[in-house]
């Protein structure tokens, strides 16, 4: 459209330069500066009638994203750091992971009362079979306490190793959700990024093209001003 209109000029410019040059007739020398006068008013109201509808356009039509937008995506890159993504185990004060019990902790509390109950039943066997208080009844009553202590600590091992186990996992698996849960955040930062990305470039595209658009025009506007004058010249 544009460049129809600065032909439109140069054709009228040509046409009366042609005629004045080959006839030079005054009236028509005359007629002829009247139409370059007429056109050129009439070019320049077609220009800025394009110019108010290419404005109007973008105006009306936009962009996804907006300046506001730019300068989010500008301020996040700023802030981006991979570092805060990285679970650390001081980060929440949990330190290394430590184990503060004892197979101890796990002994039967009714220890004594169960090693005397024994030492109990056991002499009571013996007196029962006439052995009375001697050295095999003491021998037996040894044994037999030796026996159930092993029995009560065998026991306290095995649940204090399941305790240490069970806690142990459960340390574990709560530092494995917490890396994923900062891998997830990183993964949803990266994305918030990306998405502020397409908006900052749409809005940035269409700045552009508006801008383009003006300065084809006006370039336009420029070379249909070079021809009139250059016409205008030729009939002076």
């Amino acid at each position: 459209m544009f460049s129809v209109i600065a032909g439109l000029g140069i054709a009228a410019a040509t046409a009366a330069a042609s005629i004045w040059n080959s006839s030079k007739d005054r009236d028509a020398r005359e007629a002829m500066l009247e139409e370059l006068k007429k056109q050129g008013q009439i070019t320049q109201q077609d220009y800025n009638g394009i110019k108010t509808l290419i404005e109007k356009y973008y105006d009306e039509r936009g962009s996804m994203g907006s300046r506001q937008d730019v300068d989010n995506y500008l301020a996040d890159i700023r802030n981006w750091n991979a570092d805060d993504y990285d679970y650390k185990f001081d980060k929440f004060g949990e330190g290394e992971w430590k184990y503060d019990k004892t197979k101890e902790d796990f002994l039967n509390p009714y220890y004594d009362a169960i090693i005397g109950d024994t030492a109990d039943q056991i002499q009571h066997s013996a007196a029962g079979a006439g052995l009375g208080r001697g050295t095999g009844a003491a021998l037996n009553i040894a044994k037999g306490v030796a026996q159930k202590s092993d029995e009560l600590y065998k026991t306290a091992l095995q649940e204090y190793n399941q305790d240490k186990q069970q806690a142990y996992k459960e340390y574990s698996d709560y530092i494995t959700n917490m890396q994923n849960r900062y891998k997830q955040m990183q993964e949803a930062d990266k994305y918030k990024l990306q998405l502020e990305g397409q908006l900052a470039n749409d809005y940035y595209n269409v700045m552009d093209q508006r801008q383009a658009d003006l300065v084809a025009l006006e370039q336009d506007k420029l070379k249909a001003k070079t021809a009139y004058d250059t016409a205008m010249t030729g009939l002076g």
